[in-house]
């Protein structure tokens, strides 16, 4: 029998976490571009080994969270290390919070998808667009410069990096374990220890949402106003949570909005009343489709809300960066109207595009027509 010596297979490839030596550097359009070629985008297939092609990624990956992170701090975010009591070098995943999370009014909570890096929407994006569009950044200059913006709080909880590197001492996502270098280019990823390797209290994102909730509770205004918005994944185990855990949540969440690339049926999942009850009149959906976004669509009777296109035809991961901007005009309307809920809405009769109606969301006598009315 034979066999080869680890010696005498291919080395397992290697990338530096510098743009500018991965040839690219960042335009004036805040676009990641080519160095040779100012117009041509980051190039994924650079080779027909997939290894190589996913290590080179995870060095521009790299370089995209080193670019994000002096700017988040910069738009007043910080790194909060959750569990709360955690050191520097003790298992943790960090999340964002802004400076002023103790004492504003109003809070915006954000959980992503369970599967991207703290404080990135789409990669994608970031590649294609921007590192602004694709990244939490447009979403808090957004929030911060709208109208209640000098009093509003913002966290985005971490879904994704929920894996801890010893030898590192971070917490990081499945890709970025799975490029961590390897013996040889044809061996297996480091092997995961059920315990070593996770963080207490975060071990998957349903506990993870858990302790984000957890940490506001603790961080935050016992009567600030809290809006929620879910993506994919995140919407999911929100609407979980809080169905678990309404009556310590009912009065303080105000209203939520999710983003998902498919529509499940909420009812059967929520056993709490009054949190369905909340959830048909304070909570909007926004579905993949390639109508414009806030075009009415079909899918209430199985979401139990109103639901909307994204704009977002294709990628789940791509809807925050289509649809933030409804998302926060929604919050803002329901702050600003007293009694404000969004009514049911109708099919349009024999449908056959599957969109819907939209009825003014208002109560008769307590508020002003809703904007969002079609």
């Amino acid at each position: 029998m034979f066999r080869r010596l680890s010696s005498s297979l291919p080395k397992d490839p290697e990338f530096p976490a510098d743009l500018e030596k991965l040839g690219y550097h960042i335009n004036e359009k805040d676009q990641i571009r080519s160095i040779a070629n100012p117009e041509q985008e980051f190039h994924f297939f650079i080779s027909k080994n997939e290894r190589v092609r996913e290590v080179q990624r995870e060095a521009m990956n790299t370089c995209i969270r080193r670019e994000l992170a002096p700017r988040f701090q910069a738009a007043g975010l910080e790194n909060t290390r959750l569990p709360l009591n955690a050191g520097p070098t003790d298992p943790h995943v960090p999340i964002l919070t802004s400076s002023n999370l103790a004492t504003a009014k109003r809070l915006v909570l954000y959980f992503g998808e369970s599967t991207q890096d703290l404080g990135i929407f789409a990669y994608r994006i970031v590649g294609q667009e921007s590192i602004a569009s694709g990244s939490a950044l447009d979403l808090v200059h957004n929030i911060q410069s709208g109208k209640d913006g000098a009093d509003t709080a913002i966290v985005i909880a971490n879904l994704g990096q929920l894996l801890w590197n010893r030898r590192g001492q971070r917490a990081m996502t499945m890709a970025t374990w799975n490029s961590l270098p390897r013996k040889t280019g044809v061996s297996g990823p480091t092997r995961i220890d059920a315990i070593k390797n996770h963080i207490p209290g975060n071990e998957g994102v349903r506990e993870h949402v858990a302790s984000v909730f957890a940490a506001v509770e603790k961080l935050a205004k016992g009567d600030v106003a809290i809006d929620i918005i879910g993506i994919g994944e995140g919407a999911e185990e929100v609407v979980e949570y809080l169905d678990q855990y309404w009556e310590r949540w009912e009065g303080k969440v105000r209203a939520m909005c999710v983003g998902v690339g498919f529509v499940w049926s909420v009812g059967d999942q929520v056993r709490n009343g009054r949190f369905m009850e909340f959830w048909s009149k304070h909570a909007c959906a926004y579905l993949i489709h390639n109508e414009p976004v806030e075009t009415p669509l079909h899918g209430r009777a199985q979401l139990g809300c109103n639901c909307f296109s994204s704009g977002e035809a294709t990628f789940t991961e791509c809807i925050m960066p289509r649809a933030y901007k409804s998302m926060l005009a929604f919050f803002q309307l329901v702050n600003d109207v007293p009694g404000y809920f969004e009514a049911e809405v109708e099919p349009q009769g024999d449908d056959s595009s599957g969109y819907v109606s939209c009825e003014e969301g208002v109560r008769s006598g307590v508020c002003a027509e809703s904007p969002r009315a079609a």
